[in-house]
């Protein structure tokens, strides 16, 4: 019987190389909000063929702290992992990458010593580490009981911060408009503000 030729192995894991529009963005995110990362060297890998986990969870990134060893064969702090068909799908727009490339680097932390100073190793390397969530909750444990802990509120309070911007930034405008007379020729006068409690 004739011997069947073996199957390759797969590779799942590419390098992205730094001319792809990927670091770019992923610079543009780092001044933005993550200036404490400056120092910081980050690789972007894709991850080919993933496939939803038990639970039906899609990972679209992860954030990897690059261990000594390795350090001794690549100079770099962290690896961010994307999901290869995710991020080159054409519904996932530079607003989701930004998104999703924030997401990853506020996984990237620096490690602070006793003094709050910024730790080295012994070769002089700034020392990292990988930062959990802010939260960790189920969506139903919450429909039942509400904003039950700290980390809860204050993720909420956000979440309301940011979805009442746009409406005040529209008042703002309709203010402003008012205002110049562009809307009413009776001299009414108008603000928009923020109410918090």
């Amino acid at each position: 019987m004739p011997k069947r030729e073996a199957k390759p192995k797969p590779v799942n894991y590419d390098l992205i190389p730094e001319a792809n529009e990927a670091y770019k963005l992923l610079g543009e995110v780092r001044d933005k909000w993550h200036g404490d990362l400056y120092g910081a060297k980050i690789a972007l890998a894709f991850r080919k063929r993933l496939k939803c986990d038990k639970d039906g969870i899609l990972m679209l990134g992860r954030c990897v702290r690059v261990g000594d060893l390795q350090k001794e064969f690549a100079p770099f702090d962290f690896i961010i992992i994307l999901n290869r068909d995710v991020w080159q799908d054409i519904g996932f727009d530079k607003k989701k990458k930004f998104a999703l490339l924030d997401h990853e680097l506020c996984h990237a932390a620096l490690s602070l010593d006793k003094d709050l100073e910024r730790k080295t190793d012994e070769k002089g390397r700034t020392v990292y580490h990988v930062r959990k969530h802010d939260i960790e909750e189920f969506r139903s444990v919450v429909e039942h009981h509400g904003c039950y802990k700290a980390d809860l509120v204050k993720f909420a309070e956000s979440l309301l911060k940011k979805r009442q911007a746009p409406l005040l930034e529209a008042m703002e405008k309709v203010a402003e408009q008012i205002n110049s007379g562009a809307l009413d020729s009776k001299n009414v006068k108008c603000t928009a503000k923020a109410v918090t409690q």
